[in-house]
């Protein structure tokens, strides 16, 4: 996201001047659940087309490759207080091999991590669009990592003579 407003270059320095009309403008609040298993439903790579996102994440979230969370977009106007929206909401992700996605179509979703050694970073981008006037588009990362210890595994070497043959 570029710089916004008048702008006054002082050498190290950079002053932003912006000018904001007062109204109404509406912006989305993002609440992520707590993690929860995942279930194999869950783990099977997603079938959608891989969107690839707008802009840079504002966001980054880590998410364990066992495990799956709910989120909820809600309308807020320019002081944060929530108020009603008129529109469509989406979500789309950039790589469902890593993230299985279902969409609710209310605002929310649950973000799946595949699991199975997929491990990396697959942009999740959500659109709100208004009847009237321009998109919201928000985009956030979501770093998928490996999981809590389940268990160990071994690797033995080769056997070796311990007494030498006489």
């Amino acid at each position: 996201m570029g710089l916004q407003g008048k702008v006054t270059d002082y050498g190290d320095l950079l002053h932003v001047e912006t000018w904001i009309v007062k109204g109404r403008r509406v912006d989305f609040v993002a609440h992520y659940g707590a993690e929860t298993d995942t279930g194999p439903a869950d783990r099977v790579p997603g079938t959608g087309p891989a969107t690839p996102p707008p802009r840079k994440a504002e966001l980054i979230m880590d998410l364990h490759e066992d495990k799956k969370r709910t989120r909820t977009a809600s309308a807020v106007d320019e002081f944060g207080v929530p108020t009603t929206f008129d529109g469509t909401m989406a979500y789309t992700v950039d790589d469902p091999t890593l993230v299985n996605l279902t969409d609710n179509g209310d605002g929310s979703c649950v973000i799946a991590a595949v699991g199975g050694g997929a491990i990396g970073v697959a942009n999740l981008t959500f659109t709100a669009t208004p009847t009237v006037g321009d998109p919201v588009v928000r985009v956030e990362a979501i770093n998928v990592i490996p999981g809590a210890v389940e268990g160990f595994s071994f690797v033995d070497g080769a056997e070796e003579e311990v007494t030498p043959d006489a």
